[in-house]
């Protein structure tokens, strides 16, 4: 094949060429240059951050015919054959295909060999964590003790999966994600080389969806170059990976602010009709939502340009906090539901109009607010009203003459506020709605329970039935913070189980109570057990 992927092609070959992981890079030059050389390494870290690579330039440092050195020359024989895998000292071995015990014992029988033209004998083993335990257990000897000659270098994506005794011979480094902005300095750098046009939009686009992996934002950007050759706009990457523009999202939270429902759900269902994946559309939603919320909080994330800030500004100044995070909870909700749902669609568009009644949501967080505040009484609405609908009916003028406003009591003050049952009266249908949005069961038995204040901040529960007092049971640490919340200060709980209604002694009549002797001795051993009682 004449073409090779930029993957392969900018492969790292040093250790300036590797991106984002300076913590392990200068342990390792260092190491180098002190003669500080471990027999074992284990590199761990997500994929396509450079476990391999990393790998294969440090047995260029250490076999290069200058070496051992941090700049190898990469012309020798030794670098030549290390990069393109040909070596006879430095072998690959893929721990998905070498799992067995035979494979250790073979490995082994190979150590006894010198390195044919190289200082060091070197085995990368990419995936260590798919070795079986007998392997791992095999191999434990010869790691803690290799000959002079022999290093080991571990790559794995999943070292939870290594065990403690293999780690602890081995000196370790995590990897760290690669952050955006050095996937989009990165792939600038290869563009030029390859006389590329792409727009800065597109480089951020591609190296979001990469998720930290330098080798999948390479990979995502040769599939962009097939499809747009040599010049590459935002609209053809956006269709390539059937992403949605962020304009679309700005116009579903506009139409949510102004509470246009039937134009929110024909904006939706032109969405559906370009076969956007559901879980894309929630997952995409969910970052916009991120993002505004990080510029309502006045910070710059790395993931967005300078110049669409704008657009992310106005959205933050259109919602509260509370309401945008509101939002991200029931995305959340929903994205759950979206998998085992026979009709996902309906359940996105009852998502939509659940968004245009926000200001309620808010309204029931206002009102708890204030009972948590000490205010005894439950606050008038004060927001703005919503907008007249487009065809109202005539008003009469007697009608429309402004009515007098009756003021809300005023709150009692905190420092006055005692716990009383009147209170909790007050507030039982608020604590009983928050504890539905946790368990509905629960809020059934809360709703059938009877309650009482006691001294101390002190509430007592009485539930009948084992089902009602278990499930208030399982969800008493949620209802206490819910009561701490309302009231300013903490609940405590005490749950009682009422006795059921139904019998729960045997009364055994007798005139005599002499009798007893005669009964069947079945029944006088139910009787001893059950602690019943006779009555005349």
């Amino acid at each position: 094949m004449s073409y090779i992927v930029l993957a392969r092609k900018y492969r790292p070959q040093t250790f300036t060429e590797v991106y984002a992981q300076e913590h392990v890079t200068e342990i390792l030059h260092n190491a180098i240059l002190s003669s500080r050389i471990a027999h074992a390494y284990l590199f761990t870290g997500p994929r396509g951050v450079g476990k391999t690579s990393m790998a294969r330039i440090m047995a260029k440092n250490l076999n290069c015919v200058e070496g051992p050195t941090v700049t190898p020359c990469n012309v020798c024989h030794n670098c030549v054959e290390i990069t393109a895998g040909t070596s006879t000292d430095v072998i690959e071995i893929d721990g998905a295909s070498t799992t067995g015990v035979d494979d250790i014992r073979d490995l082994q029988k190979e150590l006894l060999y010198a390195p044919s033209h190289s200082k060091y004998k070197i085995y990368i083993i990419d995936e260590v964590h798919m070795l079986s335990k007998n392997a791992f257990n095999a191999l434990l000897k010869t790691l803690e003790e290799p000959p002079e000659n022999v290093l080991f270098i571990f790559a794995t994506t999943e070292p939870y999966k290594v065990l403690p005794t293999i780690i602890s011979r081995c000196q370790r480094y995590d990897f760290k994600r690669i952050p955006i902005e050095a996937i989009v300095r990165r792939l600038k750098e290869l563009t030029g080389e390859e006389q590329i046009e792409i727009d800065n939009e597109s480089l951020h686009m591609i190296a979001r969806k990469a998720d930290g992996s330098l080798r999948d934002a390479l990979s995502l950007l040769d599939q962009v170059l097939s499809y747009s050759l040599n010049k590459v706009t935002i609209d053809k990457v956006r269709e390539i990976f059937g992403l949605i523009p962020t304009q679309v999202y700005c116009n579903l939270l506009k139409l949510i602010k102004a509470q246009d429902e039937p134009a929110l759900l024909a904006e939706l269902q032109r969405i559906f009709e370009h076969g956007t994946d559901l879980q894309d559309l929630v997952n995409s939603m969910l970052e916009f939502l991120r993002l505004v919320i990080l510029r309502k909080l006045g910070m710059a994330p790395a993931e967005v340009t300078a110049e669409e800030y704008p657009v992310y500004d106005e959205i933050a100044g259109l919602f509260s906090q509370t309401g945008l995070m509101y939002m991200m909870s029931f995305l959340m909700h929903a994205r759950g539901e979206l998998k085992s749902s026979g009709n996902p669609y309906l359940i996105l568009e009852m998502l939509m109009l659940k968004f245009c009644q926000l200001d309620e949501i808010e309204d029931v967080a206002s009102i708890l607010e204030s009972l948590g505040k000490g205010g005894k009484s439950l606050p008038q609405r004060s927001e703005a009203p919503k907008p007249a609908p487009r065809q109202a009916a005539p008003v009469s003028p007697a009608e429309s003459q402004p009515q007098p406003v009756t003021r809300a009591p005023e709150p009692v003050s905190a420092s006055h506020f005692e716990f009383t049952q009147e209170n909790l009266a007050q507030a039982w249908e608020r604590i009983i709605a928050r504890i539905r949005s946790v368990s509905p069961v629960s809020a059934l038995a809360l709703a059938k329970a009877e309650y009482s204040v006691l001294d101390n901040f002190k509430l007592r529960l009485q539930l009948a039935g084992n089902t009602n007092y278990q499930q208030v049971l399982g969800n008493k640490d949620t209802l206490q913070q819910v009561l701490a919340e309302v009231f300013g200060k903490p609940i405590r709980l005490e749950l009682e189980q009422l006795q059921s209604t139904a019998p729960t002694q045997v009364e055994i009549v007798r005139k005599n109570l002499d009798d007893l002797k005669n009964l069947d001795d079945k029944l006088a051993r139910f009787i001893e057990i059950t602690d019943s009682r006779l009555s005349q």
